[in-house]
């Protein structure tokens, strides 16, 4: 009797003292199919010849990025919160590792808005909720609009968010040199990774407008989580890229059961490993690309559509047919309830033009359940 008395003191400790930390995440999952089928020109030097390749269908079992969380807060007095959150993966089909591995802070909230530090969004990352709603696993190339995503990430940063006014609100955000590459701390023998971020949204009556930006001095190429660095006299790197932005706006309507979207993005920068072999060191890259997406719901159903165009890009100096790609994503979900969905959708993504290209087919058909 005593012992079951211990017991279920110290099982009820736990949850006095997690009274503000609330539990949260998301399972889900589905079957996905996929092909590509790829045609390259002038084969062996024979000119006005192109050969097709098509590959088999692939099914697997996929996961679309479960994650469980915790977060809470505290009221200190005057207006003013200590905030916290700790998620990560939870993949139904195994293999994520590590805590905290998505958006995790601890932070300060009040009247002048918010400050956080931790493994955060970028402006550019939350600027994408609106245009892409999409979910999908090993295919994300194909059904998400995941080339002009590729930009968006998590840092681990200093991040600033005003509170609203007018519908108006701002962020600022700031990632260290030594958290973009941890292994120069101390030394700085390599080029800086600091990066800087900022946003700017507005919305008013479901009409909303955002703009996102970055700028990087250096975007130093990783490999196996270590920056790849073959120059240590000038400090840049293989892959280094140097004085990259990027800027983002989305604009669109969200409200009675209708959702429009349309974005525009330009990604530029220029070469930045310098060495004497190195002919291509400071010559430009960029590319502008656009997208769209419309949803309304119907009862429980709620079908959309999305596109996405990526214009012809600049490489080393040169525009690239190569580069620029079309995409078209359509689907439904249908809600059993508020915390459960069925997910049905299909992609296509063409990249290339004329004889040298690249398509790829995606399906898949899963659920979701949000806790």
């Amino acid at each position: 009797m005593k012992k079951s008395l211990i017991a279920l003191t110290l099982a009820a400790l736990p949850v006095a003292a997690m009274a503000d930390v609330t539990l949260y995440g998301q399972i889900k999952a589905g079957v996905e199919v996929s092909q590509t089928k790829t045609k390259v020109s002038d084969l062996a030097g024979q000119a006005n010849k192109s050969k097709t390749t098509k590959s088999k269908t692939a099914t697997e079992i996929a996961d679309f990025g479960s994650r469980i969380g915790f977060k809470g807060h505290e009221h200190l007095g005057s207006n003013l919160n200590a905030i916290w959150q700790v998620e990560q993966n939870t993949s139904i089909a195994g293999g994520d590792s590590g805590f905290a591995n998505r958006e995790s802070f601890i932070g300060l909230e009040g009247g002048f808005g918010k400050v956080r530090a931790g493994n955060l969004n970028t402006t550019l990352k939350d600027s994408s909720d609106s245009i892409d709603p999409w979910e999908a696993g090993a295919n994300s190339d194909v059904l998400t609009l995941g080339k002009f995503e590729r930009v968006d990430s998590r840092k681990v940063s200093v991040r600033y968010d005003s509170p609203v006014f007018a519908g108006f609100s701002a962020s600022v955000q700031y990632q260290p040199r030594d958290n973009a590459n941890p292994n120069d701390k101390y030394k700085h023998d390599r080029a800086p990774g600091d990066a800087y971020y900022a946003g700017l949204n507005y919305e008013n009556s479901g009409f909303f407008a955002r703009y996102a930006g970055s700028f990087a001095k250096h975007v130093l190429e990783t490999k196996d989580g270590e920056v790849v660095n073959d120059n240590l006299t000038n400090g840049t790197a293989t892959g280094d890229l140097k004085d990259r932005q990027v800027h983002r706006v989305v604009a669109g309507y969200d409200a009675n059961n209708l959702l429009v979207a349309v974005a525009a993005q330009h990604d530029a920068s220029k070469n930045g490993y310098a060495d004497a072999g190195n002919a291509n060191y400071g010559k430009k890259n960029k590319q502008t690309e656009v997208a769209a997406t419309a949803a309304y719901r119907f009862g429980n159903v709620t079908p959309r559509v999305s596109y996405a165009h990526g214009f012809k890009p600049t490489v080393d100096g040169k525009q690239v047919a190569g580069g620029q790609y079309n995409q078209v994503i359509v689907g439904a979900d249908y809600d059993f309830s508020k915390r459960t969905s069925a997910l049905v959708s299909a992609g296509w993504l063409k990249e290339g033009k004329g004889d040298n290209t690249k398509e790829k087919t995606a399906g898949t058909v899963g659920l979701r359940h949000k806790f």
